[in-house]
């Protein structure tokens, strides 16, 4: 884990804590019968099953279902949690009957894939009446030149310091432009812009809530490298703090975004 945020846990607090948070407090009622698309190691999938739902994660990645499959066999409240089942499936060929979920959550995964508009007709289906969808995205297309050059003035300021793994180039421009190369152009092709996931979104949901959140500094913390704990676990409440007032204020444009809907009539 040293190289992931799963290292300490005040990141995990400042992260994915905080997106469960989100996911937790967007779902009203007990022992619902969820299904999380692309559910990675299934840490998301296993706390909601611990909240007493009955949830199935699915994946294309053989490797990490096999990790969250460990994780399932040895938590030590499996006999009090919900049903959780994990299957390695490509949602496009994967079926089950239709209305058959309370919930359908995408957690920073429809932003990979293509034709988001079939993607979410299909989850639609799979809900019940006055089912939910939960989504939690990326919205990279968004990113600025000003969101960009505050990332920069961070990770040089941390390998000046020696508190970073990674190098930014010492000309402020050309950092700058490195990081909007990366982030913003350099992406897979395919990759889902803001507004091809919102208007299906709309369309075929009652949008019930609508909120942008900090995702910037994620990739800050991978990188980090306090020696001193108290300190890294300072300058990362303070990094997040600092984005979340930009993002507050309108100085910079967030890329994670959540919405919640409920099941349109067709």
């Amino acid at each position: 884990m040293k190289d992931s945020l799963w290292r300490q846990p005040y990141l995990i607090d400042l992260t994915y804590a905080d997106n469960f948070r989100l996911v937790k407090n967007s779902i009203r009622g007990r022992n619902l019968r969820i299904l999380e698309i692309g559910c990675g190691t299934g840490f998301m999938s296993l706390e909601l099953a611990r909240m007493s739902h009955d949830v199935v994660g699915i994946d294309i990645d053989d490797r990490i279902i096999r990790i969250a499959r460990r994780t399932m066999e040895t938590d030590p409240y499996s006999k009090t949690r919900g049903d959780l089942r994990y299957e390695v499936a490509d949602f496009n060929k994967w079926f089950d009957a239709p209305g058959t979920y309370d919930i359908v959550l995408f957690s920073r995964v429809l932003h990979d894939l293509p034709h988001p508009r079939k993607i979410l007709s299909k989850a639609r289906s799979l809900l019940k009446n006055n089912g939910r969808l939960v989504c939690l995205e990326y919205a990279y297309d968004r990113m600025n030149r000003r969101a960009a050059t505050w990332l920069y003035q961070i990770q040089r300021t941390l390998e000046l310091t020696d508190g970073y793994s990674s190098h930014p180039s010492e000309n402020p421009r050309e950092g700058v432009d490195n990081i909007m190369k990366e982030d913003l152009y350099g992406r897979k092709e395919h990759i889902n812009k803001f507004e091809e996931m919102r208007h299906p979104l709309e369309q075929l949901f009652h949008r019930e809530r609508f909120s942008w959140h900090c995702y910037y500094c994620w990739g800050v913390f991978s990188d980090m490298r306090i020696h001193d704990w108290n300190r890294e676990k300072a300058l990362a409440r303070l990094f997040r703090g600092m984005e979340q007032l930009l993002i507050d204020s309108g100085e910079i444009q967030p890329v994670l975004f959540h919405f919640v809907g409920t099941k349109a009539s067709a």
